[in-house]
Order: structure tokens, then C-alpha cells, then sequence
């Protein structure tokens, strides 16, 4: 539930509607089914409570579209591990949940989903993964604590700047979004 009114889907005008079928053609195929323990109902959820201002909807999960495309440089893996990372280190339920339940899917692999939750540095990620899942983090801790060495780290991982600049709009697209939850209450009742 959130603490806000929302727009039922089936009370959407038209400016809506158009905004939700974009943001669903954005998402990924792991995000089509409901994730267990979480508010299910179309007024419950991050995507409506964006509703009363459809023009955010529509341009806040374009962006997250965007970063998400495959001809980017990063994996659905690694997209998921940055958003599972983001979102524990926020300590926001409703991402947290839902991502590791996405990582899961994404990967077939519960383990791995388990343990990014519990402690990420303790996963079986490759160097690369480590480092960006590393960038990730101090970017949500404190992003004015970033310094030209830590592009270089991700640099020596073979990450080049198209990918550098994925990692970071990811991470920061994140962090918005668990803003959006908890400061509304989703998942949180």
C-alpha cells in the first residue's frame, strides 16, 4: 500500500494508460510476474505512485528502459546485481525484495541471490562484477566520496566508459526509485 492516493488502472485517463503500456514494454521479461510477498493490485506498487503525474511515469521508466537495453554493454546480470545492491545498501524492502527475487530469475541462480543479499562481497562474482557491484555501493553511500581512481578501478576491470556510464546511471536510477518507494511507504505496511 502506499501513503498516497493512486489512480487504479482501471480509472486511468489516457495520458496514463499510454504511460503504463510504455513502462511495461521497458521492463524486462523477469518483471512480468507478481513477486511474492509483496503489495500485488495495480494502486500498490512503485509504478502507482507515479500515477498522479503520468508524465513522470512515463519519463522516470523511459530512462530505466534506456539503461536496460541489451545493446548496452552490461549483462541482465549485472544490471540486477547493481539494483540488488543499490537497494540493500538502502535498506528499501520493496526494492530489496523485489530485485533479489529478479536476480534470481534473471540468473536461475538462488544462491547467488541469497548471498548478494546477505553480504554481496561474499558471492560468487567475478572480479569485474566485484568491483562494479563496489562502485555501486559507495555511489548510494556517498557519491561525493567518488574519485577519478575509482573510474579507473572499474577502467582495469575492462569496463570501458559506455559501461562505466551504465553502472553509474543505473546505481543513481536506483537510488531514485528507492527514494520513491520508501518515502511513499511502498511495501513498507
Amino acid at each position: 500500500m502506499t501513503w498516497i492516493r493512486t489512480i487504479p488502472k482501471s480509472q486511468a485517463d489516457d495520458e496514463y494508460r499510454q504511460a503504463i503500456a510504455a513502462q511495461h514494454a521497458w521492463y524486462p521479461a523477469e518483471y512480468n510476474d507478481e513477486v511474492p510477498g509483496l503489495p500485488s493490485g495495480d494502486a500498490d506498487g512503485i509504478v502507482a505512485t507515479h500515477s498522479l503525474i503520468p508524465q513522470a511515469l512515463h519519463h522516470a521508466f523511459a530512462t530505466f528502459g534506456s539503461l536496460m537495453d541489451p545493446q548496452l554493454p552490461l549483462t541482465r546480470r549485472q544490471h540486477e546485481l547493481i539494483a540488488t545492491v543499490v537497494s540493500q545498501t538502502n535498506c528499501t524492502r520493496y526494492c530489496s525484495v523485489s530485485h533479489r527475487e529478479f536476480l534470481r530469475r534473471a540468473t536461475g541462480d538462488s544462491v547467488l541471490a541469497e548471498t548478494v543479499q546477505q553480504d554481496y562481497h561474499a558471492a560468487d562474482l567475478t572480479p569485474a562484477e566485484q568491483a562494479m557491484c563496489e562502485h555501486a555501493e559507495r555511489l548510494t553511500r556517498d557519491a561525493t566520496q567518488i574519485r577519478q581512481a575509482d573510474i579507473e578501478k572499474l577502467r582495469s576491470h575492462s569496463f570501458d566508459d559506455r559501461a562505466i556510464l551504465q553502472i553509474t546511471l543505473i546505481a543513481a536510477w536506483f537510488n531514485y526509485i528507492n527514494r520513491v518507494a520508501d518515502g511513499l511507504g511502498v511495501g513498507r505496511d
